[in-house]
């Protein structure tokens, strides 16, 4: 019984909070209260990595709750009074300290997957703020692909379609030849001081070539897609000529700019149309 009037210490005021959350949501939909705006909102600079912070954050919350729960719960029946010597219920304080530990191991594997989430927002933000530089040129970010990805940002205009993938790598102690500010590019394979990356170049490469087939059968007309990777905050040396270019998150406004014209301002606003139809999906 007392473990049971612990437990109901615990999970009452949860309950109530929640009773609460559910009768607010009642309550607006009996009052039919609405966002004064119905238009849906364009995909702002990270907008899928946001929404998994907010869920990793949620879950990182339950979990907290399981693991104080369970301490409580573990010290309560270790404390408890024993006048008749009876055995203690080692079972259930077993079952309490695996249910500790199995949360935790997921509160820390979740909080290190939310600082690189945090870390990837912040580059993708970042590449917002440099392609805003690009005053000829239309920026859209976080295009929804078919499934459960995304192309970080587009710059549609004069020189063409751009499809830039952000990768925001951190700077760490040299484990080659290799400064730690410096990435070599090889045409397949970026090669960082402490680590090589061989899936992004193929991974810019298929959203480039998704995104082009997705703008030719929605205008008709025939687009190329040129991948770009950014990487903030690094110097980049190309070893090989490749379709895929890999930059410096800084230059890679002026290599767009630099670009010969191959767009006409209607192609421009055909392609920009249909990008903005599919990003426009959040809601007031």
């Amino acid at each position: 019984m007392e473990i049971l009037r612990v437990l109901a210490a615990e999970v009452i005021p949860i309950a109530v909070l929640s009773g609460f959350v559910f009768y607010e949501r009642w309550r607006r939909k009996k009052r039919r209260e609405r966002p004064p705006i119905q238009e849906k909102l364009l995909r702002s600079p990270g907008y899928s990595l946001s929404r998994k912070i907010e869920d990793l954050n949620e879950a990182i919350m339950t979990l907290l709750v399981a693991i104080v729960t369970s301490a409580l719960c573990f010290a309560f029946v270790l404390t408890r009074p024993n006048p008749n010597n009876a055995v203690l219920d080692y079972p259930m304080l077993a079952i309490l300290a695996l249910t500790a530990a199995i949360c935790t191991v997921m509160v820390l594997r979740k909080a290190r997957t939310l600082g690189k989430f945090r870390f990837g927002l912040l580059g993708e933000q970042f590449m917002a703020e440099q392609l805003q530089t690009l005053t000829e040129y239309r920026i859209f970010h976080d295009i929804p692909g078919e499934g459960k990805w995304n192309v970080d940002h587009v710059a549609v205009g004069p020189a063409g379609v751009f499809a830039i993938e952000t990768k925001c790598r951190s700077k760490k102690a040299s484990l080659n030849e290799l400064r730690e500010q410096d990435a070599v590019f090889d045409g397949g394979v970026i090669r960082f001081p402490w680590c090589e990356d061989r899936k992004v170049a193929d991974q810019a490469r298929r959203n480039a070539k998704w995104l082009a087939g997705m703008l030719i059968k929605a205008t008709g007309e025939r687009v190329n897609a040129q991948p770009i990777i950014a990487l903030p905050g690094w110097w980049v040396t190309l070893k090989a000529n490749s379709d895929v270019k890999v930059l410096s998150g800084k230059n890679v406004p002026g290599y767009i700019a630099s670009q010969p014209s191959t767009l006409s301002p209607k192609a421009i606003q055909q392609i920009a149309y249909q990008l903005e139809q599919r990003c426009r999906d959040v809601e007031f």
